[in-house]
């Protein structure tokens, strides 16, 4: 009985061993495989649960969205082809303004010691012919002209806004939406199928858009229309306009491109020059005049970390020149340009004074004008419009700033809710995942 005892506890041993050990993953399976059939925790968030934070999340991007194309888009059309407008009130000059009346013989003659009738000098013959001949209104006539500036309505949003709704109701806001969906939708189809077709870089890719831009500037022009004038019934295939009429478009569309381009490239390329990246301080050896070493002194650390605060800064400080000095003077020329191409049938929102960029002088239909037009386009814009137009943009970034700030302070106070502690884990988690996995494949050999 012993024996057997003995070869029965040695026989469940074994068998618990070799269960233990088949359990475990084999040593070919990665890490990621072997984390998750052990060492992934308990997740006790229900997907339901997690459905207000994307729902809410969801709403703030529409807003941020929404605000982009109605400030960022239709007031700012408005804004670019808005001009001056006056009113002149003409009325009759006061009577205290007015000259003091003839002198009359009659208002004196009951007067004591006025002379009698019969002894009145003789008039002069001129004299006598205008008492004699009846009086005659004057051809000028004396008036007061007084001329009243008045504030443009893309000076508030307020005001903008209740244009909008006076012209379309509530979905005024988002003018031309349909126009804007189509060309964003044409031009992204048609530069990601020839990027991928030539296989070209960056500036491959730039040359692309560029030339995307070109052939779909009679859709952009549709856009433009459909958000600075007033509702109309013809059909949207209808209101494309002649090419010949758009030839003059070909220079502004060409340099609001390249604008375009040159705000994305341009602080790429600066960043790139100052060598900034994730691994920026890596990247310098020991030694080098921007590297931060534990031993250098505090000064040179100070020192250190102020030259690369400013290399973080060169950054968005290009983006920021190059948006203001080329791409807003593109944006504005050809927006301008677009408008005076508008059919005489159809008036904008905003007064628009298309004789300041076409005149007698400079003719649309002329070979060789748009160069012309462009520079024109440009100069009847005026420092106080240009003024008003970079603070719409400046009040647009504050409302989206604003609506993230707020969502986000949502977004923590309905996780507090849910429990913040179990979505804590959650994160925490997927991230102990994800870095599993990056280990894994960096184990593997290429």
């Amino acid at each position: 009985m012993s024996m057997n005892a003995a070869v029965g506890h040695l026989a469940r041993r074994g068998l618990h061993h070799a269960q233990v050990h088949f359990a475990q993953p084999p040593p070919s399976q990665d890490g990621a495989a072997a984390f998750e059939q052990h060492d992934t925790p308990k997740m006790d968030i229900k997907p339901g649960e997690m459905l207000p934070i994307l729902t809410t999340g969801f709403i703030i991007l529409l807003i941020i969205a929404s605000i982009r194309y109605t400030v960022g888009e239709v007031m700012a059309s408005l804004a670019m082809i808005e001009s001056p407008s006056t009113t002149a009130i003409i009325e009759p000059a006061s009577k205290d303004d007015l000259p003091p009346p003839a002198y009359s013989e009659e208002a004196y003659a009951d007067e004591p010691g006025a002379p009698r009738k019969d002894e009145k000098e003789g008039l002069l013959p001129s004299e006598a012919m205008a008492r004699d001949q009846p009086a005659q209104p004057a051809d000028n006539e004396d008036v007061e002209i007084t001329v009243i500036d008045h504030k443009p309505v893309t000076a508030s949003i307020r005001s903008t806004i209740g244009l909008l709704h006076s012209v379309g109701g509530f979905r005024a806001r988002w003018r031309g939406l349909g126009a804007s969906i189509l060309y964003h939708a044409l031009h992204g189809f048609v530069t990601n199928l020839l990027a991928s077709f030539l296989g070209f870089g960056l500036f491959g890719n730039a040359l692309c858009y560029i030339f995307t831009s070109l052939a779909l500037m009679r859709v952009h022009m549709l856009w433009t229309h459909s958000m600075i004038a007033h509702p109309t019934n013809k059909s949207l295939f209808a209101r494309f306009m002649p090419r010949k009429q758009c030839r003059v478009l070909l220079l502004p569309t060409l340099v609001h491109a390249v604008a375009q381009q040159a705000t994305f490239i341009l602080p790429l390329a600066v960043a790139i020059a100052m060598g900034l990246g994730p691994d920026m301080m890596a990247a310098q050896p020991h030694g080098h005049p921007d590297s931060i070493s534990d031993d250098a002194s505090p000064h040179k650390q100070g020192c250190a970390m102020m030259l690369n605060l400013l290399r973080l800064l060169a950054v968005p400080t290009t983006a920021l020149f190059v948006a203001l000095a080329v791409l807003l003077p593109a944006s504005v020329t050809l927006t301008r340009l677009e408008a005076t191409l508008l059919p005489e049938d159809e008036t904008t929102l905003v007064p628009f004074d298309r004789e300041a960029i076409v005149s007698e002088d400079i003719n649309p239909s002329v070979r060789g004008a748009s160069r012309a037009l462009f520079v024109q386009a440009w100069r009847s814009f005026d420092s106080a419009a240009r003024l008003r137009l970079v603070k719409l943009y400046v009040k647009m970034v504050m409302a989206q700033v604003a609506v993230a700030f707020v969502g986000f302070h949502v977004v923590l106070a309905e996780m507090y809710l849910i429990g913040g502690e179990r979505i804590g884990e959650m994160v925490k988690a997927l991230g102990e995942v994800v870095r599993e996995a990056q280990k894994s494949e960096g184990g593997v050999p290429q």
